[in-house]
Parts: C-alpha cells; structure tokens; sequence
C-alpha cells in the first residue's frame, strides 16, 4: 500500500484532477461505499457533477501541455536514432533568429528503467544545467548514488526553456560508462 502511496505522489497534477473525478463519479454511481460513504439523492447528483468537472479541467490540463516531445518528431525519424545518442528535439513553433532562452530542469531521473523513483537526480542536473541556453550533462555513474544494483539503468531529463510552458525532455536508453552526455537545449 505505501508503494502505490508513493507513486500516486509523483503523479503529475493533471492525472490527479482525473483519479480524483474518477472518485468522485464511482460515488455517484455506487452510492453507498462499505457503509462508510453514503450520500443522498443530492449528494450522488453533487458528485457526479464534481466528477466530470474535475475530469474535464485535468483533460484539458494534460493536453495544454506535452510531456513527450516525440509525438511531434516524425515515427520514420525517431525509429532511425540510434539508441546510444541523446534525443532531443526543439519545438517546431521556434522562430530560426530566436534569442537563446534558459533553461530550468523540472525532472532528472537515474534508472527509471529499474522502477527506481522518478527525478531522483534533479538537484544535481539542475546545479549543472539551469540558467543556461544549452547544456551536456555527464554523466558520472560513479558520483551518482545508485539506485538499482545489478541492473543496466537510463538516464533522462526534462526541461523547460524561459517561461514556457513546454516541457522538453532527452534521455539515454542505457549508459555505456564514461563520456555519456546527455545535450538539453533551448537555443537553436
């Protein structure tokens, strides 16, 4: 149970307006929940009515804002990457002359592969990559404190650029050991 707790921490807030509305409607629809929740005729038409509300408000959270830049990048391009080499991509609404913008990390995570918990690299990809246009992070296996013994782990990062609301992300499949660089970027 406390694993599932810890997960539903790290859930980003637009599915939590979703889990939420989730609840919300499965009391309207049951009524009565072991004996310990049960609302009346108002109550049930008040939850579904807080339900899809709050449904609707994480629907349009997620979709304001991509987590995963692939699904802008052609499939035919993205499947021609090789595994080893970082992936980022910059946004295609990006104007060719534009100023280089900082960049503010949201997200470094070491073996989420291995089901270790996500970002628990943040602080130390953000001391070395935040306030710059871009940025190659290396990757020092043997100054990161490693999360999953005996298992091949990946590295990824996720960004914004300035005051943007798009969130940026790279990542490595698995790591060869030394010189592994991960590039974050907000300039052209």
């Amino acid at each position: 149970m406390q694993d599932v707790i810890l997960r539903l921490v790290d859930v980003p807030i637009a599915r939590m307006f979703v889990l939420g509305g989730f609840i919300f409607l499965m009391v309207a629809v049951l009524g009565r929940i072991e004996g310990k929740i049960e609302p009346g005729n108002f109550g049930r038409i008040g939850a579904a009515i807080l339900g899809g509300v709050l449904i609707a408000i994480g629907i349009v959270m997620q979709s304001s804002e991509t987590h995963d830049v692939y699904t802008r990048v052609p499939q035919n391009m993205v499947a021609s990457l090789p595994l080893q080499n970082v992936a980022a991509v910059a946004p295609a609404s990006t104007p060719a002359n534009a100023e280089t913008v900082a960049i503010k990390v949201v997200s470094g995570s070491y073996g989420r592969n291995c089901n270790v918990k996500p970002g628990n690299v943040t602080a130390q990809v953000a001391k070395a990559c935040d306030g710059r246009g871009s940025c190659d992070f290396v990757i020092d296996t043997a100054a990161l404190e490693d999360p999953a013994p005996n298992c091949s782990k990946d590295f990824a990062a996720e960004w914004k650029c300035g005051n943007g609301n798009a969130v940026y992300s790279a990542a490595l499949s698995s790591l060869a050991g030394k010189n592994d660089k991960l590039r974050l970027s907000c300039s052209n």
